[in-house]
């Protein structure tokens, strides 16, 4: 056997060819497992089964998919939001495969390696994609231990529905309902993926993960069949050669593989549309029978529900596909582990839309608040900051002011004036905004002083206004410690209409004048 990597797909961790050999190394064809999904195409996979429902042949096919009874929320106004998870079992995987040591040991419990929520808008023909970090460190239901999320999932207490637990870990963490459910686990991508006929991407220069095993020598446009397309999208190491023949690695880790996910899928929207627009029933046959005995549906989503969908997103396109991302940060846990922290006033835009909500909505998750009593009645700012808390701000106390005031003040760091209005909103007697430039960079960035006027807090806060009045403070007092930073693989938060801009390596566009596909 050659020692040579081949073009594309798996292979050997071996040393890469020369620069003139990139276009004409191969290996030798060989057997493989079928090997882990990351991120299929949920509307792709929709439009299949409803297509094969349109066409007669949908209802065995149907029968063969799996379903979980979960409590879940009901959709308003058509629109919904799918969760759709990837399944990490270890099950389909050869022991004596080279590279199973990537995907960890059997008895390593089953996770969602792939959590991806898509809000699909029938009427508006728009869908929109979110993918979590795996290592992304949150509560996890009902415990409220945190952990890493791709962990709520975990299946190795029989008596606990892991579906049903990260359900509600997205809702509780996140306030996002999840509508409707799909699983999948490793064995079903590349099924899908070589039923579309593979999937093209632009490549200008050579790209590699060792740990995946994907390697692409050849430029240009080039196809990706299930082998490939796995080795790709599963990529949290990949490397590219820059000009002088060095290679380059891509630091972005998981939150590059959830950019280079989100495109594949895109990508692999294109073909499917290609392939079951014009009702290919082999294609349509390869592709639900790679899938639906490796499928689970929540039992609510019917048949006709999917043939509604496939109707309403006729000739939809990857391309009008809205993807998004979470702004986090590194943090270590005091444990020692290494995980990402997500900044929730930072994330509040890209949630709202999977919440439904209008741009510019603040949640009381996203607003952390200190309070000072400078009213001088009794325990004030230990009540007013338990209350809070149990509202859902991230509240503590700060120290009392020296002197009494009669007015209820609410200072707050340059930017987060939405979430000091939040706060004085949440008050009977309301507050006086004040801008503060001594807050910026404080751990807590909100700092809210009772007057004498003070009187409850609100169980509802009231409704926004637009003749909010600020004033500006050029009070000192600030925390000593720093909010923690966003790393370079932190996502640019846009305007509300837009997207978030992507993290990672994605240089995959071809030139003006050239199209793949």
């Amino acid at each position: 056997m050659s020692d040579v990597p081949p073009t594309s797909g798996r292979g050997a961790d071996t040393p890469p060819p020369a620069r003139s050999e990139f276009r004409h190394a191969k290996e030798p064809a060989r057997r493989r497992p079928r090997w882990v999904l990351r991120g299929v195409g949920l509307v792709a996979l929709l439009a299949v089964l409803a297509a094969v429902a349109v066409v007669g042949y949908g209802w065995y096919r149907y029968s063969q998919i799996g379903r979980k009874d979960l409590a879940l929320a009901e959709s308003v106004g058509g629109v919904q939001n799918f969760l759709v998870v990837g399944s990490d079992s270890r099950a389909v995987v050869d022991a004596n495969d080279p590279n199973a040591k990537a995907f960890g040991h059997e008895d390593s419990g089953q996770r969602s390696d792939t959590i991806m929520i898509a809000r699909v808008d029938p009427k508006a023909k728009t869908v929109d994609l979110l993918s979590f970090p795996r290592d992304l460190w949150v509560p996890i239901m009902p415990s409220g231990e945190p952990q890493r999320i791709n962990t709520a999932y975990n299946t190795t207490d029989p008596a606990v529905d892991g579906a049903q637990r990260l359900v509600d870990t997205i809702k509780a963490d996140f306030g996002i309902d999840i509508n409707h459910y799909v699983e999948i686990d490793f064995a079903s991508f590349q099924g899908v993926v070589d039923a579309v006929g593979g999937v093209q991407l632009y490549f200008n220069t050579a790209v590699r993960d060792q740990k995946t095993g994907f390697y692409q020598y050849d430029l240009g446009c080039q196809t990706l069949d299930g082998e490939a397309g796995l080795a790709f999208s599963r990529s949290r190491h990949m490397q590219y050669q820059n000009k002088k023949g060095q290679w380059v690695d891509d630091p972005s880790s998981d939150l590059g593989r959830i950019a280079r996910q989100q495109l594949f899928i895109r990508r692999m929207i294109d073909g499917a549309n290609a392939k079951f627009g014009n009702f290919d029933l082999k294609a349509i046959n390869d592709v639900v029978s790679s899938t639906s005995d490796k499928l689970k549906l929540d039992s609510k989503l019917s048949l006709g529900d999917l043939a509604s969908l496939a109707k309403a997103f006729k000739g939809f396109g990857g391309d009008q596909i809205r993807s998004h991302s979470l702004p986090v940060y590194d943090e270590t846990t005091n444990g020692g582990a290494r995980v990402l922290k997500l900044d929730t006033t930072a994330a509040e835009e890209v949630l709202n839309v999977f919440r439904g909500l209008p741009p510019g909505t603040v949640s009381p998750s996203s607003v952390t608040v200190a309070v000072s009593n400078g009213s001088g009645a009794r325990n004030q700012a230990t009540d007013v900051s338990d209350r809070l808390k149990s509202l859902g701000y991230n509240a503590s106390i700060a120290a009392d002011t020296t002197r009494t005031q009669t007015r209820t003040v609410v200072r707050y760091a340059p930017g987060l004036q939405a979430q000091a209005d939040q706060v004085a909103r949440q008050l009977a007697s309301g507050a006086e905004l004040q801008v503060d430039k001594s807050l910026s960079g404080a751990k807590v960035p909100v700092v809210l002083v009772t007057g004498t006027d003070f009187t409850t807090v609100l169980d509802e806060a009231t409704p926004p206004t637009s003749s909010t009045s600020t004033t500006s403070s050029t009070a000192t007092t600030s925390s000593s410690s720093t909010t923690k930073g966003a790393t370079s693989e932190t996502p640019t938060t846009v305007d509300a209409s837009e997207v978030t801009q992507q993290v990672g390596y994605l240089d995959f566009t071809p030139p003006a004048g050239t199209s793949c596909g």
